[in-house]
């Protein structure tokens, strides 16, 4: 028993590699997933786009003191729908109506305008407990026991409703999590077992040219990815009443942009690990980075201010974000282009590196 547990111990130590991957896999998963639930790092304050209509004492004073835990942004309203609606800087822009200051100081009620971004449900209600504590500071420095003096008019700018449930943003993260997994794991298990049956030496060599066959192996993994997205998204549809979006083109033009970086990211383990073993530490690794620094478990405003900046350079970002746009925000293909083009772009680059890795490994042999 002794003789077995040392000549075990010693195959397993002998692949340094798969050592390294064993332990430092783990620890970056850990770090990034306890980074961005639970990172203590200051959450800066949220830009709030503020369009003043009124100009006088007291809309100034509110906008001081939204600004004790918000970014208040004086701009115009056309600047203000920008940011809101299209370059979703902000979940939401106020629009403080011309003659608040009068109307607040006659005890008459006034209604503020809330221009919304559907797709950040969350940070929308964080806006609105800030104008609350606004109002009840600007009350107890005026008269502790008025009544209230601002109601809301909510206005979307993005969607055609105004609520968001949780689901809507999670069977899309879940969706691509599992495409994600079946690709990855699959193929670079599948190159590892040809490697191992020297199936891969026989494609280098073969007359049809190594890159075709190539395509012809990841194409295959592509069709099955690009239907089981379909498929997971449609029962997101029918079950849950998950939005497609009314274009024709966007979601299925999105849903194979995301499934080739997926493929690409799948060629790209396999061209790095050399193991069976290696393989299932890093393809799985890779999913779970993967997953979390693209916000498909939880919403990209949440993490931390490092790990939003980190974000883009992974593709599940971008197929977050497309996907975002047309489920929760009705974009068409033309407004999701850059995230489109950036899947692309990014499954690209990656294939392009697992080429080279991949026949420079075997070039040697």
């Amino acid at each position: 028993m002794v003789a077995v547990f040392l000549n075990d111990l010693r195959l397993l130590l002998r692949d340094r590699w798969t050592v390294f991957y064993t332990i430092a896999a783990p620890i970056v998963v850990i770090t990034i997933v306890v980074a961005a639930r639970y990172g203590t790092e200051e959450v800066p304050k949220m830009p709030i786009p503020i369009v003043d209509l009124d100009g006088g004492p007291v809309a100034e004073m509110y906008v001081q003191l939204l600004g004790k835990h918000g970014d208040p942004q004086r701009m115009s309203r056309e600047e203000a729908e920008h940011v809101v609606r299209v370059q979703n800087r902000a979940p939401v822009a106020m629009v403080i109506p011309a003659g608040f200051s009068e109307s607040y100081r006659r005890d008459e009620p006034t209604t503020w305008e809330f221009l919304t971004d559907t797709a950040r449900p969350d940070d929308i209600r964080a806006v609105e407990v800030l104008l609350m504590v606004a109002q009840k500071d600007a009350e107890a420095i005026d008269d502790p026991f008025a009544e209230e003096r601002i109601t809301l008019s909510e206005r979307n700018l993005t969607g055609d409703k105004l609520t968001v449930e949780a689901y809507e943003q999670n069977v899309p993260g879940f969706a691509v999590m599992f495409v994600l997994l079946a690709a990855v794991a699959g193929i670079s298990l599948s190159m590892h077992d040809e490697r191992d049956n020297g199936t891969v030496e026989r494609l280098l060599v073969a007359p049809g040219g190594f890159v075709w066959i190539l395509v012809g192996k990841l194409g295959a993994r592509f069709v099955v990815g690009v239907v089981q997205m379909l498929v997971l998204l449609g029962w997101g549809n029918l079950v849950f009443g998950v939005s497609l979006g009314s274009s024709p083109w966007a979601f299925p033009v999105l849903t194979i942009a995301i499934v080739f970086a997926t493929v690409a990211l799948g060629f790209l383990v396999a061209s790095i690990t050399s193991s069976r073993e290696q393989t299932l530490i890093v393809s799985l690794a890779a999913v779970l980075i993967f997953s979390a620094l693209g916000g498909l478990w939880w919403p990209e405003q949440i993490e931390p201010d490092w790990m939003r900046r980190l974000s883009p350079a992974v593709f599940t970002t971008w197929a977050m974000r497309g996907l975002t746009d047309i489920i929760l925000r009705n974009r068409d293909l033309v407004q999701i282009a850059w995230p489109v083009t950036m899947l692309f772009l990014e499954g690209a680059i990656m294939l392009l590196v697992a080429m080279r890795l991949f026949r420079s490994r075997y070039a040697s042999r």
